[in-house]
């Protein structure tokens, strides 16, 4: 899945010179990453997936704010110096992102992940928020721009709470 190349290369699986030339060397180690509400992969990129070191944060624990939040961002507040939060908008629930073509059944809603995303920026550690694939052409009643300004209104919401 194309959509997943970013994590790919940044963990050294795959093109090593674009990783290198964009100055990311060493590769990031897999253990510095979780990725959070993955519902949709294709066989060949779960199975990778599967036999990484990445942990998993699940659309469950987002709608809950169970206490997984606080372990992964504890587990990488130990292994690193800063946290990159990043939000593909295609992981949201479908009705929010009408326009975006590779939406999947059952996200959670952008209340719920920018209280989770209220809860992550609470960690000193946790410094910039990537919000990716707004699809503006295909939002003319700015549905999913409301989504975007919740979701960054959440992580201020944690880093005021610091």
């Amino acid at each position: 899945m194309l959509g997943g190349m970013p994590v790919a290369v940044s963990a050294g699986h795959a093109l090593t010179r674009m990783r290198q030339q964009s100055g990311l060397d060493p590769a990031l180690p897999e253990r510095y990453i979780v990725m959070a509400c993955v519902r949709d992969t294709d066989p060949l990129e779960q199975d990778r997936i599967d036999r990484s070191l990445i942990e998993h944060i699940t659309v469950d624990d987002v709608r809950t704010l169970s206490g997984n939040i606080h372990t992964q961002m504890e587990r990488l507040s130990r292994l690193t110096d800063l946290i990159y939060i990043h939000i593909d908008l295609d992981v949201l629930d479908p009705p929010e992102v009408m326009g975006h073509p590779l939406t999947v059944p059952d996200g959670p809603t952008s209340e719920e992940l920018a209280a989770a995303l209220a809860v992550m920026f609470r960690y000193e550690k946790a410094a910039a928020l990537g919000l990716a694939s707004y699809p503006a052409d295909a939002d003319p009643d700015k549905t999913t721009l409301r989504a975007v300004y919740r979701l960054a209104v959440g992580a201020v919401k944690g880093l005021q709470a610091r």
